[in-house]
């Protein structure tokens, strides 16, 4: 029939399609119609609500699609009100980002209307162009070199770069903030470097990277600034007594400190005497002076530097912070943290062995740092992923009942045979009490708890005549005493550097540390008035030793008001 009479088919079949367009036209008008009703609706009512492609540039629907669309355009009412800032803000957002990352950002920007910082507040530095003038002197790498072999440094810092302090927001946040003066070489100098004399005193026990600092302050300041001398205060601020023979420190003797550890000039605990302090800088006409410890070495720095001010005496007295358990204010961490929580894995592995090795009901408990705070206890464990028990300071120790520890401990062990448990060293004062014992640095005397802990896992499974075997082990004095890791080596260089551009431009009384991952100036006032800081038990770094370990969680919200102590709000990860 087709072959007889094709036309007639043929047109039946176009027939179709023609009706078929038309239902599709008709329907695709109406879409369209009811698009333009709610767009009219939406103007109306003066609606901020995203219309499509809300991110997008509308020749985007055309097919000139660009990698860095714009942002949507927002209703008339709201664009009279604040005119074209909102483009000016995102092409000085392009423009800077281009600039390090040319292919631009790849997805597009969205403008966020209830986030924004109004106002920095920046914790001041003291300088001592306030009542000393400076050299005058300009800058440049290398000043003891002579000139063909100086050169610029790449970026000199300014009185306003900073470190913005809460990196963190979210709606609803406070459009203010504080920020720290960015480390960093300046521009001029207020020291004469050829006239410059510095003392470095290391205090308070040993921690991974105390001659790397020592080494970093003297190669800084003989090698790229030329200063007169350097010397080493022996055995703490107990070595500030001009009968002392003082060590000098070239660029010979420090050569290869880094790869040992300890101290080459020796570190000590208390003996502060400030009257002795400044007849031995007098002495020895220091006018720069490197502090190396933790907030109690830090708050005797700042009386110096404080002293130092009120007498108008041209010295420049900067810390760097140095605590093992990591628990000063303000910075992300400490030199030496690291190492010691990698130095840790040695004990945790021991411990493992020993308990799976001492059958039936094999139990290893590492005891380590952390007096004040369990950082050290907390990052070991999650660094292991083999610890079934971790005890800090910051969590109350509950021994038995439904959040009990000892009861958990024998249900671990009846499921796979042993435990491992790490121990804060300032963990269990919540049951075993607090001591009056002080030591010469003015710490109080912690509990064993280890060793209680140990009796009692002993005496409980007793009572349930299952037998068991607990191994201690206390490495404290083997993770101090080691070299500096890879990691904390490069950092306690960039702290040492920029501990000697911020004295060589005229700062004083204050530290260098890491905040949000950048080296900045801190006052000392600010650094030690809530030092030493504790893990919030709240927070997302305990949160994440519950879901490793599994234990119970007996954490509850720590009550800062009225207290002395500031609350760790920042996490490692």
């Amino acid at each position: 029939a087709d072959r007889l009479c094709p036309f007639p088919a043929k047109m039946v079949a176009s027939t179709e399609f023609l009706s078929g367009l038309r239902a599709g036209l008709g329907l695709t008008a109406g879409v369209a119609g009811i698009l333009l009703a709610y767009e009219y609706w939406r103007k109306s009512r003066g609606s901020k609500a995203p219309f499509l492609y809300p991110t997008m540039d509308p020749s985007f629907l055309q097919g000139d699609h660009h990698e860095e669309a714009e942002v949507a355009e927002l209703p008339e009412e709201e664009t009279k009100d604040q005119g074209s800032s909102w483009k000016v803000a995102r092409e000085k957002l392009h423009a800077g980002f281009l600039r390090k990352h040319p292919q631009g950002f790849g997805c597009d920007v969205v403008l966020l209307h209830d986030m924004s910082i109004d106002n920095v507040f920046l914790l001041p530095v003291p300088h001592l162009s306030e009542y000393f003038a400076d050299a005058g002197s300009n800058n440049r790498m290398g000043l003891s070199r002579g000139g063909d072999m100086q050169q610029d440094y790449n970026k000199l810092m300014g009185k306003q770069d900073v470190i913005i302090h809460d990196i963190v927001r979210k709606a609803g946040s406070d459009p203010v903030t504080t920020a720290y003066l960015r480390a960093g070489p300046r521009k001029n100098l207020h020291f004469d470097p050829s006239k410059v004399r510095a003392a470095i005193v290391t205090c308070g026990g040993l921690c991974p990277g105390l001659n790397n600092i020592i080494q970093g302050v003297v190669r800084t300041l003989l090698s790229l600034y030329g200063a007169e001398k350097v010397i080493g205060v022996p055995g703490g601020y107990g070595g500030f007594n001009t009968s002392v023979t003082p060590i000098e420190l070239t660029l010979a003797n420090v050569a290869g400190i880094h790869n040992m550890g300890g101290t080459i000039i020796g570190s000590g605990r208390g003996s502060f005497d400030l009257d002795k302090t400044f007849a031995y800088l007098k002495y020895h006409r220091i006018n720069q002076l490197y502090v190396v410890g933790g907030d109690g070495t830090h708050r005797a720095a700042n009386k110096v530097a404080e002293e130092a001010r009120r007498l108008k005496l041209n010295i420049a007295v900067c810390g760097v912070p140095k605590t093992i358990d990591n628990d000063i204010d303000l910075l992300d961490r400490s030199f030496g943290f690291n190492t010691a929580v990698a130095e840790a894995q040695d004990a945790i592995r021991c411990a493992m062995v020993e308990a799976q090795c001492n059958k039936p009901n094999g139990i290893g408990i590492v005891k380590l740092m952390g007096r004040h705070s369990g950082f050290i206890a907390v990052h070991a464990a999650l660094c292991s992923g083999e610890v079934d028990l971790c005890l800090v300071p910051e969590v109350p120790v509950v021994p038995d009942g439904e959040k009990g520890i000892l009861p958990y401990l024998e249900k671990v062990v009846d499921r796979k045979g042993n435990a491992v448990v790490v121990v804060a060293e300032g963990a269990g004062e919540d049951i075993l009490g607090k001591s009056a014992t002080v030591d010469a640095g003015g710490n109080r005397k912690l509990p064993e708890l280890g060793m209680w802990l140990k009796d009692e896992i002993n005496k409980h499974f007793e009572k349930r005549s299952k037998p068991v075997t607990v191994k201690y082990i206390d490495p404290s004095y083997m993770i101090r005493s080691v070299p500096a890791n890879a990691g904390d080596a490069i950092y306690c260089l960039l702290l040492a550097q920029n501990a000697v551009h911020g004295t060589m431009a005229g700062y004083t009384s204050f530290s260098v540390g890491m905040a949000n991952n950048r080296l900045v100036y801190i006052p000392i006032n600010s650094l030690v008035k809530n030092s030493p800081r504790m893990m919030d038990p709240m927070g997302r770094t305990w949160e994440r030793v519950v879901s490793v370990t599994g234990q119970p969680n007996t954490a509850r919200a720590l009550d800062t008001a009225g207290g002395t102590r500031a609350i760790n709000t920042r996490t490692a990860f």
